[in-house]
């Protein structure tokens, strides 16, 4: 068999392949679009809800922080005019707990601007890894579904037309010899003259 020829054993193969092939790219286009969707989301939640909240938090806790110094302090001095020895354990405990809430506020804001660089950069290396998928189920697939849809037309006309007369091919007809009575009658349907007859005389 040549390396042209075509050995095909079903249509409805054909047909179902190409099915199974229109499923996978449309699969594929939904995958690709809520990837893309869900790092969207992603992005914009740790821009806009989390920087800010946490940005809103130091801001808060450091008022806190400020509070519990200045509460500290005020005990620490009346104490020192009373020459007395007021506790300022409550104080000084108030603000080891405004100062840890700060840090943790500061670690958060970090984190979350770490993460969101982090992601930036993944949705880029994301992009470029998946570049090579997108065309082909934008532009490749679609196109050799096409072509698919193309060859099961072009097998069903083929398959629709009439089988050849094997016996006229193999027996074709033979010019036939011209009967005597043709040869007699001649083309016009006059009688051919005999040579043996006298021709006759004109009036």
């Amino acid at each position: 068999m040549s390396s042209e020829s075509a050995d095909v054993r079903s249509i409805d193969a054909i047909d179902r392949f190409r099915v199974a092939l229109v499923e996978f790219v449309d699969a594929g286009r939904i995958s690709v679009t809520e990837a893309d969707s869900d790092l969207d989301r992603t992005l914009l939640w740790l821009e806009r809800d989390r920087v800010p909240h946490w940005t809103r938090q130091i801001r808060k806790r450091q008022e806190l922080v400020t509070r519990a110094k200045s509460d500290l302090y005020r005990k620490q001095t009346q104490s020192s005019a009373k020459d007395g020895r007021a506790s300022v354990v409550d104080e000084k405990v108030a603000l080891q707990r405004a100062t840890r809430r700060l840090e943790e506020a500061q670690a958060k804001l970090q984190a979350t601007k770490t993460w969101l660089r982090r992601l930036e950069q993944e949705r880029i290396d994301f992009k470029s890894a998946m570049s090579g998928f997108s065309v082909a189920v934008d532009h490749d697939l679609p196109h050799a579904i096409g072509l698919l849809k193309r060859m099961t037309e072009n097998l069903e006309s083929y398959l629709a037309l009439a089988p050849p007369d094997l016996q006229r091919l193999i027996s074709p007809d033979e010019p036939t010899e011209p009967s005597s009575s043709m040869r007699r009658t001649g083309s016009a349907g006059e009688r051919e003259p005999d040579p043996t007859e006298e021709p006759e005389e004109s009036a």
